[in-house]
């Protein structure tokens, strides 16, 4: 057994199945579970030093949401000597999440700023969607989520485009896959952890860089009310996705081995990336009829005038 026991430290739902156990531990020996959290770290900054240098920017507005991934992408920012504001934008947030929110803003960030937006999604609501109703359904509240996440953009891009600065994209390697965010409501100029694994480097870098603990240990939730959390409403853990997720990706399922169980989650995996891949790939540009090379040509010269 080579499992490295901080993995099932750093996940609330540790109990694998026997697949789920010699899978992991074959991707730790791969190094896709790796235990060179200050490389990682170190390479980010660098990439993030880079960028700041490129493009001739200092400051960046980060949404803060009371959870792990917005707090790490903050400090990486932050170690990489940019501007760092953390933007608190609530929208009928749990309290426990704002306390976690203005404790880390306050004690790590170098300035906050917090505008409530319950009433501005209200009459959203009721005065220009109102056939979004209030009744629990499940597809009215993810619906509702994503104008929440809409809104919140809006107010984002605004406050760094007075500025000068931009807005950090906080969605990790694991969301993306799983298609778990809102298009044109998450995703920001500059995402430092989306290649990260939620199950393993977003948490073990939070703790490398000093995230309060209450964060690093807070339940996953898109706060949207629809379940207890992520994990609750994906229907299996983020460990689970991401050990399922590395093993299709190497080839390295034989179905003929799964349990039913283990294969419904493998399948359930699969079906999530597959129903989600248009959100990876937009906005869909269709080629010019004749002169198929123009976005390679405008590439091109991006890179050249950049250079």
């Amino acid at each position: 057994m080579i499992i490295q026991p901080d993995i099932f430290r750093y996940n609330r739902n540790p109990k694998l199945s026997p697949w789920f156990k010699e899978q992991l531990e074959k991707l730790i020996s791969y190094g896709i579970y790796h235990n060179d959290i200050q490389g990682l770290q170190t390479s980010i900054v660098t990439d993030l030093i880079e960028y700041k240098t490129k493009y001739n920017v200092e400051n960046v507005y980060v949404g803060i949401s009371g959870g792990i991934d917005s707090a790490v992408t903050a400090l990486l920012f932050k170690q990489a000597g940019y501007n760092v504001t953390g933007v608190m934008l609530p929208i009928h947030q749990d309290h426990d999440e704002l306390d976690r929110s203005r404790e880390f803003c306050t004690e790590r960030l170098d300035d906050y700023i917090e505008r409530d937006l319950s009433n501005f999604f209200d009459h959203t609501i009721i005065e220009l969607i109102d056939s979004i109703v209030h009744d629990g359904i499940e597809d009215d509240l993810i619906r509702q989520g994503n104008i929440r996440c809409r809104l919140r953009m809006i107010l984002l891009y605004d406050i760094a485009s007075k500025n000068n600065g931009l807005v950090a994209g906080t969605d990790n390697f694991s969301e993306l896959a799983l298609g778990f965010w809102t298009l044109h409501g998450d995703v920001g100029d500059v995402s430092p952890i989306q290649a990260l694994t939620k199950s393993w480097e977003v948490p073990a870098l939070a703790e490398h860089l000093g995230v309060p603990q209450s964060i690093v240990e807070a339940v996953p939730t898109d706060g949207l009310g629809i379940a207890n959390g992520d994990e609750d409403q994906l229907g299996f853990s983020y460990l689970e996705f991401d050990t399922a997720l590395f093993s299709i990706l190497r080839g390295d399922v034989d179905t003929d081995e799964l349990t039913d169980e283990d294969r419904a989650i493998v399948e359930a995996v699969a079906d999530r990336v597959r129903s989600t891949t248009y959100k990876r790939t937009n906005p869909f540009n269709l080629d010019h009829p004749v002169d198929t090379q123009r976005y390679d040509v405008l590439t091109k010269l991006d890179n050249y005038l950049r250079s």
